[in-house]
């Protein structure tokens, strides 16, 4: 079940770590929403501690003075930043290890002054991720990992989808599974891939139709008057009358789907 903030306080349920922006099942607005089991969420009379320590995926008791759910948001930021941290770690280093390190065996190497400097790097790279994601009040959707080896698609990707029948929303997972995923189920859209690696990102614009595409600009080039497209690619079997039909220009693409599009 996903709620916001207010409509917890309001009937006595536990503040989740795991969240997402999106439209509050309570009371419809777009916010960052809890997303907890409904079998987890208290009945009335129930004992709300243990349902705060089982939504919020942590033992031990909290520390005084500060609020449980803040301590537990905080406790899931550490961990995603030391994720992060060692992936940024193995890419700068180039190492490459034959199993999966034991935490122990970890921490022998992320305890070390030469290692701050990997964890500062993940906290940039944290914090713009998240901004992304507060600046774009659009339905959240996470999709897992399948596990695969491959270099090809492993960069972490954000995908914002503007379609014309699902309206817009977000992809969360790496490039290969979300491609999979937006393929498998969407048709009409348009989409930004925002890859993220070492705390730097590159951007992706496709459209949905294999034939047609999105040929972006420089801030250089859009300073002298040029423009971004969506058109048919040129080695498409039309003529230069036709392709110029299909060509739509824009100073900046809009952020949903347009009736353009439909001619595509």
């Amino acid at each position: 079940m996903f709620y916001c903030n207010d409509c917890a306080k309001e009937n006595g349920y536990p503040q989740s770590i795991i969240r997402s922006i999106g439209p509050c099942e309570c009371c419809g607005k777009i916010a960052d929403c809890s997303d907890m089991p409904s079998s987890n969420l208290p009945k009335p009379g129930e004992n709300l501690d243990k349902h705060i320590e089982i939504g919020l995926l942590m033992g031990g008791p909290p520390a005084e003075g500060i609020p449980v759910a803040e301590q537990f948001v905080g406790e899931w930021k550490k961990r995603e930043i030391e994720k992060i941290a060692w992936q940024y770690f193995l890419a700068k280093t180039g190492l490459r290890f034959k199993r999966e390190l034991t935490p122990d065996e970890k921490k022998q190497i992320s305890d070390v002054e030469s290692y701050a400097y990997y964890r500062e790097q993940a906290e940039k790279h944290y914090e713009k991720r998240q901004k992304a994601l507060l600046n774009k009040k659009y339905p959240t959707i996470e999709i897992p990992a399948d596990g695969k080896s491959g270099m090809s698609g492993g960069a972490y990707c954000l995908c914002f989808v503007y379609s014309k029948y699902k309206g817009n929303f977000v992809l969360k997972g790496y490039m290969r599974e979300v491609e999979e995923y937006l393929k498998k189920n969407y048709t009409h859209y348009f989409c930004n891939y925002s890859l993220w690696n070492c705390g730097q990102n590159r951007d992706i614009w496709h459209f949905w139709k294999k034939e047609v595409g999105i040929f972006d600009v420089s801030i250089k080039e859009r300073r002298k008057g040029k423009k971004t497209e969506v058109r048919p690619w040129r080695d498409s079997e039309m003529t230069e009358e036709e392709l110029v039909a299909k060509t739509f220009k824009f100073k900046r693409l809009p952020k949903r789907w347009i009736p353009e599009f439909d001619k595509l």
